[in-house]
């Protein structure tokens, strides 16, 4: 019906994922101090996140953006490279190869009430025909 066309699946591990998560909730680039900074409860050293930045790094997750001058070093500034709808879309479809994107549409819009999110969603359809012509 529809041709499937997939990017690459990357798995993330745990912390990975917390990083990521950390990333995609705020709207401006981090440095690892940041980072650690903003995790809370979680007690990484320095070497443990620059660790997992390079990792997400590798795995094409994460860009450097610019570098902040701190104290007489440089630090990189990291955002995600795609956002967290996608990442988890493409999870979807990893753990779903057989179109099952399409089962789950039709089935959200089976069950959607709100006339405004469906009017949306044909915005979307119609924007990316657009593009495409």
């Amino acid at each position: 019906m529809f041709p499937t066309v997939r990017k690459r699946y990357v798995m993330m591990t745990k912390s990975e994922k917390q990083i990521m998560d950390l990333l995609w909730s705020v709207d401006e680039p981090l440095s690892c101090t940041e980072i650690i900074q903003m995790s809370g409860d979680k007690t990484w050293k320095d070497s443990y996140v620059h660790s997992l930045i390079k990792s997400l790094m590798k795995k094409d997750l994460v860009e450097v953006v610019s570098f902040e001058l701190v104290s007489r070093s440089y630090a990189r500034k990291f955002v995600p490279k795609l956002s967290k709808e996608s990442y988890y879309l493409r999870e979807y479809l990893n753990e779903n190869p057989d179109n099952s994107f399409i089962k789950l549409f039709t089935a959200y819009t089976e069950q959607c009430d709100h006339a405004d999110e469906i009017k949306a969603i044909e915005g979307v359809i119609a924007q990316w025909k657009a593009d495409r012509s």
